[in-house]
């Protein structure tokens, strides 16, 4: 198996470990279901083509699908994901990545929350690099938003000021607007504190704007998933028509943008009135795998059996793999072979 596939099995069985149940999807979906929700899966284009009178689209997302296509009762269900999405890369052009990810939709309380951060860190640990995971919590950003007293226009500018971190051009928006002034330093303060500090922060804003229960989850989620691989950083976004709570992004040393994000999206499920909560991520594998170089597979040693006996060699070749080493048969050492070498003739090591 290639690098990607090895990766893959491994986040499955994690998956399944955790107790979530596999989620096959249909092949394809209709247009209008992503150009509808274009915001909440981040993206502005999306490949779509006729057939029998439809106008569908090739997947660039999954969750959608999931929440549309879904039957959900009263229990509350896991579900995880491995599939094929159709996203736009930087230059410009389309591409299939893998994606897999998990979701909790019914009732999700904070144990579902805090599991599902815990499942995330150990989704990016698989990937066998460096990561973090950076949190946020859009409960808070919608509270100092009501606060601002913005129109749902300015909202995005205000967002995009904020994910950016460009507190002087946020200034200059809230002068011209006249906005709240404590709401104006609150935003601010969001945008330039160190990770280490925005929970102390955030404390500090509780004192003008009640953030007492948005504190008290992001606690709860830090003491029971951490292992000093969490940050709490405002400026990751997420659109508040859908996500209501906790929102998260995983990165991995090595790739230059975020391959894993997810977070609670109770609005979705609203829009298309199904369930009473949900909570989900995304690791995009693809667009690891474009920025890791899969190195061939070697076997653990190779039986050097020159011209001898061949029954002999492969008698002594099936019982070293039945002791559990990987072994390649061969005339002679291969060039540059590095594991261990035995020989058939001998016996010896």
């Amino acid at each position: 198996m290639n690098y990607e596939e090895r990766v893959c099995e491994k986040i499955k069985k994690l998956f399944e470990n955790y107790g979530f149940k596999r989620y096959k999807l249909s092949s394809f979906d209709e247009y209008s279901l992503y150009s509808e929700n274009l915001s909440f899966f981040g993206g502005k284009d999306v490949i779509s083509f006729s057939a029998g009178g439809k106008l569908l689209a090739l997947r660039p997302d999954v969750t959608l699908s999931i929440i549309k296509n879904g039957r959900f009762g009263k229990d509350t269900q896991k579900l995880f994901y491995d599939e094929k999405v159709y996203r736009k890369t930087p230059n410009g052009s389309f591409a299939e990545v893998s994606q897999l990810g998990a979701e909790v939709i019914g009732n999700v309380d904070i144990l579902s929350e805090a599991e599902l951060c815990l499942l995330a860190l150990k989704t990016l640990s698989a990937v066998g690099r460096d990561y973090v995971l950076d949190l946020s919590h859009t409960g808070a950003v919608s509270k100092i938003m009501e606060k601002l007293g913005v129109s749902d226009s300015d909202k995005k500018i205000v967002l995009r000021c904020l994910e950016s971190k460009n507190a002087d051009e946020f200034k200059r928006f809230a002068e011209e607007k006249k906005l709240n002034k404590d709401a104006v330093e609150s935003i601010v303060k969001l945008m330039t504190v160190p990770s280490e500090r925005a929970r102390d922060v955030l404390g500090e804003i509780s004192g003008s704007i009640d953030l007492s229960e948005e504190l008290k989850e992001l606690d709860e989620i830090i003491n029971f998933a951490a292992n000093g691989k969490i940050n709490i950083d405002f400026s990751l976004g997420g659109d508040t028509e859908y996500y209501n709570g906790l929102f998260f992004k995983g990165y991995v040393k090595g790739v230059p943008r975020a391959v894993l994000s997810g977070g609670r999206y109770d609005g979705l499920l609203k829009k298309f009135k199904k369930g009473e909560s949900a909570a989900g991520f995304a690791l995009y594998l693809g667009e690891i795998c474009k920025y890791t170089e899969d190195k061939p597979s070697r076997p653990d040693a190779v039986l050097v059996y020159g011209g001898g006996n061949a029954r002999t060699a492969l008698i002594r070749a099936e019982k070293l793999r039945s002791e559990g080493i990987g072994l390649l048969t061969a005339r002679e050492i291969p060039e540059g072979f590095e594991g261990e070498i035995y020989y058939a003739e001998n016996g010896d090591d």
